[in-house]
Order: structure tokens, then C-alpha cells, then sequence
């Protein structure tokens, strides 16, 4: 499970409510390390948007789910809604209710825990206003994260144009040509950087690339790919799981560990060594989709007016 990584499809859910439709400066500005942070009184709350395809009629239509979710100290609590679709209900039954495996391997280390929030294997206390950390506790030893969270000002961001290389790029990529509302005044966007307390490789359940050993997959990575500084090491519990990695021609750490027999698509975590992501508008176009309340109830009024 990467807590990070929700917005890509990992849900974190302790507490999952299947509701219907319902609602809930020019300057880019980050939060100091104060208080001011997107945490108060320890929680956070956030949505995202996930337009989807769904069938109304015998014919496919752009249609949009929304996730919110709200984190405490007790755990992770998620709401699912259909903001424009076929039915009330038409988001929360096109998700795969399904949850998969996450695996954490390192030096003598391996954890198998479900993606989905389970307060008995995570646990999660605040710091600031801007940092949370999560503790993993499954397998022989416990793993630990730490969430710094960066927040963007949205006030006066709008649709991107599709050659666009700085500014804030949103959910309002997805809507149609021509369209040029703007974010209201207080809304702000989350970008989550994460950073490792130790050293690990990351893998999941439904990433498994198929049954080649670690050598065959490092020469299918030669063959087509730029590969440098190449390591290949045993982790897990007695390290008896063999694992690859190496840097791309982007700067990029690609890795993967043999697992059940079967190779899987894994990420590299260096302890101490924060997550890289883009966070400056005004340098590269940077990608920021988990919203506050005033940028949510903003976009889902547009959906509605849109589709």
C-alpha cells in the first residue's frame, strides 16, 4: 500500500461508504512549516475525481466519480459517489471490489499487508501541520514512512493548454476545448512526498510481469532500455528473494524482485531519501489532483454543468 499513491488507485478504506450523487491571489503558494498546514486537529481531509466511461443507453459516456477521504489517528475513512453517470451508483459499481497484496522486502525484512487500510496492520500519527507518518506493522519488523505534504494555491488556475511546460496541471485537463472557468479564491491542491525510514522494494500483487528469473529480466531491460549502475541482490526474510535494480536514462531507479517464482515490477525505496516529484509551477508543469473542500466543490459543480 502507498498512502501517497492514492489518487492512482490505491484506496486506503478503513470505513467504506457507498453513497449516491451528492455534494459535499494569482500567486502559486506552498505552505510554510507552520500551522497553517492541511492538517487540523489531526485530520486531513482531501477528495479526488475519477472520470470514467460508463454505458447509458447501449452507448459508452463520459461520466465521474469522486473519492473523499478523511484521515485520523483512528485510521482512514472513504467515501465513494457518482457525480455524473447513469445511476446514483453507476462509480461505485464499475470499482473492482477487490483488494490486493502489497509486498515490502528488504535486508531480512518482508511484509505482505492488503491495500486496503487495515488499522491492524497500519498506523498513523501526525507531527505538524504538513507531516504525518505511517508504521506498517506486519511480517518480522515494522515499516516506517514519513508524509510531508506540499500545498499548491489553485485561485485563478485553469485548463492547461496541452503544450503547456509550467503551471498547475488538474482534473480540468480532462474537460472539453474551449472551457475557461477558473478555481475560486481558497482553493488548494495536495502533492504527498514521501520518505522511506529504511531501505526497501515495494511490490504488489497484481504487477507481476510473468515467470522469468532476475537474470533474463536484466537482459530484457538491455535489450530495449538504457541500463546503469545495475545491482542485483537478495532481500526478504532470509533473503532468499532475488531483486534488481537500475537507473534509466531519465535518472530513474527501475527495479523488480522474483517473487513466487514469478517477476514483479517493483519500486525502490532508499531510507532517508524523499520521494522526487515536481512541486515548482513555475519551473515544470506539475501534476496536483487531491483537493481541498473550496477546489472540490468547485470541479464537481463544473462536471455537473459539463457532462
Amino acid at each position: 500500500m502507498k498512502i501517497n499513491k492514492i489518487y492512482a488507485g490505491v484506496a486506503l478504506a478503513s470505513t467504506l461508504m457507498l453513497t449516491g450523487c451528492g455534494d459535499d491571489n494569482d500567486e502559486y503558494v506552498s505552505n510554510p512549516d507552520d500551522n497553517a498546514g492541511p492538517i487540523v486537529n489531526n485530520e486531513l481531509n482531501y477528495a479526488v475525481f475519477d472520470p470514467f466511461t460508463d454505458m447509458s443507453n447501449d452507448k459508452y459516456e463520459d461520466a465521474w466519480g469522486k473519492l473523499a477521504y478523511k484521515i485520523s489517528n483512528n485510521g482512514v475513512t472513504q467515501t465513494i459517489t457518482t457525480v455524473v453517470g447513469s445511476s446514483p451508483t453507476a462509480y461505485q459499481d464499475s470499482r473492482r471490489d477487490v483488494s490486493e497484496l502489497e509486498f515490502y522486502a528488504g535486508q531480512n525484512l518482508f511484509a505482505a499487508v492488503p491495500e486496503d487500510f487495515d488499522s491492524k496492520f497500519y498506523k498513523i500519527s501526525f507531527v505538524d501541520s504538513n507531516t504525518f507518518k505511517l508504521n506498517i506493522y506486519s511480517g518480522n519488523a515494522p515499516i516506517n514512512l514519513t508524509y510531508d505534504i506540499i500545498t499548491l494555491d489553485l485561485a485563478g488556475v485553469g485548463k492547461q493548454p496541452s503544450d503547456a511546460t509550467i503551471g498547475i496541471d488538474t482534473d480540468l485537463s480532462y474537460f472539453p476545448d474551449g472551457f475557461n472557468a477558473t478555481f475560486p479564491s481558497g482553493s488548494q491542491c495536495y502533492i504527498w512526498l514521501e520518505t522511506p525510514n529504511q531501505t526497501f522494494y515495494t511490490f504488489s500483487e497484481d504487477e507481476d510481469e510473468g515467470g522469468m528469473t532476475i537474470d533474463e529480466w536484466v537482459a530484457n531491460q538491455q535489450t530495449y532500455y538504457t541500463v546503469t549502475d545495475l545491482v542485483k541482490e537478495n532481500i526478504g526474510l532470509n533473503n532468499e528473494l532475488p531483486a534488481a535494480r537500475y537507473t534509466d536514462e531519465d535518472g530513474d531507479i527501475v527495479a523488480a524482485v522474483r517473487y513466487n517464482g514469478l517477476i514483479y515490477s517493483a519500486s525502490y525505496n532508499q531510507k532517508g531519501v524523499q520521494e522526487k516529484s515536481d512541486i515548482d509551477p513555475d519551473v515544470s508543469e506539475v501534476n496536483c489532483d487531491q483537493y481541498n473542500d473550496v477546489a472540490t466543490d468547485f470541479l464537481e459543480t463544473q462536471i455537473k454543468a459539463n457532462y
